[in-house]
């Protein structure tokens, strides 16, 4: 009888300490196992940001033609202007206006800035003239 009161003690005590354990989870049932330290990663500068691109309506240029101003408000260059636009930079060089007489001729007079280019803001001003002198 003692051997069984002996051995019903220990189950009993084993149970209990299993239940403790089991109740208490601040206690891990297995050790924790300490973290292996990173090597350390080699560091490169941090890069800027880029600035957002503003949406580009459809059927606009890929890029913006150099000269041209926000408010100019324009998706389409004019037909003339993109005609003699040949390399599509935006601007009309002296080069690309002899394909035509009109603009030939009056090619020192719209580049207004005297930089050897006719940009889309000094096209449009001398259209805008051209428009004018007609009305009156």
């Amino acid at each position: 009888m003692k051997n069984i009161l002996t051995v019903l003690a220990l189950a009993v005590t084993g149970a209990m300490s299993v239940a403790a354990t089991a109740a208490d989870p601040a206690q891990p049932a297995t050790p924790a196992q300490r973290a292996t330290p990173a090597q350390p990663a080699t560091q490169t500068p941090a890069q800027p940001a880029t600035p957002a691109q503003p949406a580009t309506p459809a059927g606009a240029a890929k890029s913006a033609p150099q000269g041209v101003s926000p408010e100019a408000g324009r998706t389409e260059l004019p037909p003339m202007f993109k005609e003699l636009d040949q390399d599509k930079d935006g601007q009309i060089s002296k080069d690309e206006a002899k394909r035509s007489a009109e603009t030939k001729a009056s090619f020192d007079s719209m580049d207004t800035d005297r930089n050897g280019k006719i940009s889309l803001i000094e096209w449009g001003a001398a259209d805008k003239t051209k428009q004018n002198s007609k009305k009156n």
